[in-house]
């Protein structure tokens, strides 16, 4: 009996430390960046420098599955399942929720690369000003983004 009492306690210990250390996400900042529209770049060489990416926002990855962003009011939770990230924007007046697609990115200055799959926002008073509108219509669906990381 007392034998496996210890294997389920083994077991259960090995489980939640498991479920508890997948996310990468947590502890690190990025810059969600787009490649520059410039009509004068070069196509080529272009997607190698992070200075031809506009940021449309920065975001920190806190534990516990929160976030704070450069938008005002910008907190959030998270979700990252298998390579679906979801990102729930909420204040008094808004929601805003982006499903992307991540995946590695192939670019040297970048850590992931995304596309939006889905976004949803929501206003209940019209009359207040809106946080996250500009960002809901900046982020189509299709919308390819690289998460490049910032170091402190």
């Amino acid at each position: 009996m007392k034998k496996r009492f210890i294997l389920l306690s083994l077991f259960l210990v090995l489980f939640l430390s498991a479920c508890n250390g997948n996310d990468e996400l947590a502890g690190k900042t990025f810059k969600l960046s787009y490649p520059s529209l410039d009509p004068n770049m070069a196509i080529e060489g272009d997607a190698d420098d992070p200075d031809k990416y506009a940021s449309l926002l920065t975001v920190e990855f806190l534990d516990g599955k929160s976030f704070t962003s450069s938008i005002q009011n910008g907190e959030g939770t998270y979700e990252l399942n298998d390579n679906v990230l979801l990102l729930h924007f909420k204040n008094d007046n808004e929601i805003l929720k982006l499903s992307l697609n991540v995946k590695e990115s192939e670019i040297d200055f970048s850590t992931y690369a995304a596309e939006i799959s889905d976004a949803d926002y929501e206003m209940t008073n019209t009359d207040k000003v809106s946080h996250f509108k500009n960002l809901y219509f900046a982020l189509n669906k299709g919308t390819y983004i690289e998460f490049i990381e910032v170091k402190e």
